[in-house]
């Protein structure tokens, strides 16, 4: 081919998407000229490595246009980068988000579901109703645990002298003693009310999180698109692939009517806490039927609040469903929860005497339990339809996380996190409102003082199970004895062993991450069981010592546990306080937050708002406005690490008969290893085929629409980048060897050129590697060389019947 003659008929445009990190960014921000050369990271030897590739053709490295290389000039490229790393850095702020991890990983486990239903939508229908689920008990445990710190431990426990122990000089105390017990309680309901509406406020759409981006697709056409997914969905060898559909990240269907679902969930609870004090008094006293009445609704109104979801949003469901209609069920719900604070307040009541049969506040025990028993039956909905899924499709199950358990195990560890934090503010409030901080003062939950008492046994059992797997993993998977090579000296031995242990790790170390995980949910679980049982024992009617022994060890461990949970709270206070003083811890939380807050929310308002709802769409247009402005256009997408995610997540949104004047690089791309094995249901093998391979179910039905090329290069060493599994696709690089030439027997010594052993770069370094230069070079001559694409047949217009004549005359031309 002739670069010279080919340049001026097709334009090549670069766009280069970073990954996570500072790092990444400015290497991409920066032309790459000046490459390492010789040492590592500590100490080494940089020079200018000729001229960009892109850039040969002006014949500025070279008398002979060359660029000094050697080698025939390469076409003109214009390189275009895409800066997005500071969306997911963000201002000091953002450092109250990590008090809301049960939130965010609540809102992940929706997005894990193993597969999507194609001929029963019975198991998604589970697993969502699940996550969904879980998602309203952090909700009701949110308000409940700052309603049994105001209503409970201050008003009813603290509010009389001769029932408590709580310090006199307390300023709560005293204020709650003068005020009275029922008015007390509605007042005090008011601050579960005002953490909840701050909770709401500081929930921000996403389009204020970050600025909105102009609509891909209009609404209409996306239900439509996305019911004609559904529809292919059904033929026999197809799944959803909801990641194709056009508006997929601009039109969030599961997250329609989520806040005043939550909102609604949270004034119930409150009006569950206030009335069953006062019903039970007057149920005593026969005169409760104005308290019954709202105590039914109250009950009413929490069914379609739990029983709400997507599955209601339908046009069948859209009009006569109640929730459907936001405000009006956020007034009903509002009005019911004034109407039961009213009622606890104004009739006169003899607190002192209920007091005494309940040192609790009534109901506080039981709605505590309540959560314990709706997160069980949750996670036991989403553990079924995961085995379920897994029995129709067990070859697919086999490539996921965990045989696709991983969303019941992550959502396990979000609710015993909500408990820890739930736990550990109770104690807190105890503390402080006791003279002498005594952990017995006043009466808690019994969710609280089990999860107290479990956590310390969590922490000792966990650790010393993961030491002892740990361990044993290094010693079973331990390099072997490195037989000695000519003039090798013992470090050589010890680097190539070094190198055989970090590519274990990178094949394997995600692997032992969600077995960990799946090892530690399962002993909270077992934990929890036991210590409800001993709980139940120590009030039970055995034998006096069994009661004893087991009441006394409870109370030793209850103990042990408020000191670890208090601990905690100061940690994650010190770690918000880093987050929020250094820029630099930023940065790092900025990693977690784009694994944690890439997808929309769907199981709870609280979580954070995506990113992705910018980067996708904004990453779209750009590709679109190049390709539609210029037909000679072509478009190398190089992406890295998280930046390659963007990346296949926009190609997945453009339309088919554009992708053959796209060539797709990817380095260190966590696609395969991370988003497909937990993410089944969304980024599906058969979506990642379609990339490369074609797909007849495209709009315009032709198999050949597919990208003109696509190379993903990673490393074995490299814990986050692996394979995709797409035929032809995946290039693996040898790390920690010569990069000029890795083959080589004895690329990973130390030579006079480089003194010290060659660096392992594992997921870092993937555009300095000289290595790429050549694979994006050929890329970009391939896309210079490649004819135009034959355009797709016109689709042929929907006939629309003739106007009418009008009265003036027949129609004409």
């Amino acid at each position: 081919m002739d670069n010279g003659s080919q340049a001026p008929e097709t334009r090549l445009v670069e766009l280069v998407v970073p990954g996570i990190g500072l790092v990444d960014r400015a290497e991409a921000l920066q032309p790459p000229d000046v490459r390492r050369i010789s040492g590592d990271e500590g100490a080494g030897w940089y020079g200018t490595a000729g001229a960009d590739d892109g850039d040969e053709a002006d014949g500025s490295g070279g008398a002979d246009g060359s660029g000094g290389t050697g080698r025939a000039p390469g076409p003109h490229v214009e390189r275009q980068v895409y800066d997005w790393n500071r969306l997911t850095i963000g201002g000091a702020g953002r450092a109250m988000w990590l008090l809301l991890l049960p939130f965010l990983l609540i809102n992940l486990v929706t997005w894990m579901q193993p597969r999507l239903p194609r001929h029963s939508r019975v198991p998604g229908a589970l697993y969502d109703f699940g996550a969904r689920l879980l998602g309203l008990s952090l909700t009701v445990m949110l308000v409940g645990v700052f309603g049994q710190a105001a209503m409970d431990q201050v008003v009813w426990q603290c509010g009389a002298p001769e029932h408590s122990a709580c310090g006199a000089e307390n300023p709560m105390v005293v204020a709650a003693r003068d005020v009275g017990t029922g008015p007390g309680l509605t007042l005090a309901a008011l601050v579960p009310l005002l953490v909840g509406a701050v909770m709401a406020f500081s929930a921000r759409d996403a389009k204020k999180e970050y600025r909105p981006v102009l609509k891909t697709v209009d609404g209409a056409a996306h239900r439509r698109l996305d019911r004609e997914d559904e529809s292919r969905a059904r033929e026999p060898g197809r799944v959803r692939r909801p990641l194709e559909v056009r508006g997929f990240w601009e039109y969030n269907r599961r997250a329609e009517g989520l806040t005043s679902q939550h909102l609604c969930a949270g004034l119930l609870t409150v009006a569950m806490l206030v009335i069953v004090p006062a019903l039970q008094y007057d149920l005593r006293r026969d005169a409760a039927a104005a308290g019954l009445v709202l105590f039914v609704l109250i009950l009413l109104l929490a069914a379609l609040v739990v029983a709400d979801g997507p599955w209601f949003r339908g046009r069948a469901w859209s009009r006569w469903w109640p929730l459907n209609h936001r405000r009006t069920t956020l007034s009903v719900c509002l009005a019911v929860t004034g109407s039961a604070m009213l009622y606890c307040a104004l009739p006169e009541r003899d607190w002192q005497a209920a007091r005494g049969l309940s040192r609790m506040l009534p109901g506080m025990g039981a709605e505590a339990n309540d959560v314990v028993i709706a997160q069980g039956v949750g996670v036991l909905l989403m553990v079924v339809a995961c085995l379920v899924m897994y029995l129709r499709d067990r070859d697919r199950a086999g490539r996921t996380s965990l045989y696709g358990l991983l969303g019941p195990v992550v959502a396990v560890l979000a609710c015993f996190i909500g408990w820890l934090y739930t736990a550990a503010f109770s104690l807190w409030a105890q503390g402080w409102l006791t003279p002498d901080g005594d952990p017995y003062a006043t009466e808690l939950p019994r969710a609280v003082r089990v999860i107290a008492a479990a956590f310390p046994l969590v922490v000792v059992l966990g650790g010393c199970a993961a030491a002892v797997n740990a361990s044993w993993k290094a010693w079973r998977r331990r390099p072997g004895a490195e037989a000695a090579r000519p003039g090798e000296e013992d470090e050589d031995r010890q680097h190539r062993s070094e190198i055989k242990w970090a590519r274990n790790v990178g094949e394997d170390g995600l692997d032992w991450y969600d077995q960990g995980l799946a090892a530690l949910a399962s002993l909270i679980v077992a934990l929890v069981v036991t210590m409800y049982l001993a709980n139940w024992v120590g009030d039970g009617s055995l034998t006096t010592s069994v009661r004893r022994t087991t009441s006394d060890t409870l109370k030793q461990l209850t103990t042990l546990g408020a000191l670890a949970l208090i601990a905690l709270v100061a940690v994650a206070v010190l770690a918000v306080r880093a987050v929020a003083l250094r820029p630099e811890m930023r940065r790092n939380t900025g990693i977690a937050w784009a694994f944690g807050v890439f997808w929309p929310r769907a199981a709870h308002p609280f979580a954070p708002a995506a990113w992705t709802v910018r980067t996708v769409p904004e990453l779209v247009h750009r590709i679109e406005y190049l390709l539609a402005s210029d037909s000679r256009t072509r478009v190398l997408l190089h992406a890295q690490s998280m930046g390659s995610v963007i990346a296949v997540a926009a190609l997945w949104q453009i339309p088919a008969e554009l992708r053959p004047r796209i060539a797709l690089l990817t380095t260190g791309s966590p696609i395969g290893t991370v988003f497909a094995r937990h993410y089944p249901g969304y980024v599906t093998a058969e979506s990642l085929d379609a990339l490369v391979h074609g797909d007849g179910s495209g709009g315009t039905g032709s198999g050949t629409l597919r990208l003109g090329a696509w190379v993903n290069i990673h490393r074995g060493t490299d814990l986050l980048a692996g394979p995709t599994g797409v035929e032809g696709v995946d290039r693996e690089w040898a790390d920690g060897v010569d990069p000029l030439d890795p083959d080589a027997e004895g690329s990973h010594a130390r030579t006079r050129a480089q003194p010290v052993f060659w660096p392992l770069e594992r997921h870092n370094g993937y555009r300095r590697d000289p290595r790429i230069a050549a694979v994006r070079r050929d890329m970009l001559r391939a896309l210079a060389a490649a004819p135009a694409p034959v355009p797709p047949p016109p689709r042929r217009p929907t006939p629309t019947p003739a106007p009418a004549p009008s009265p003036g005359g027949a129609a004409g031309d």
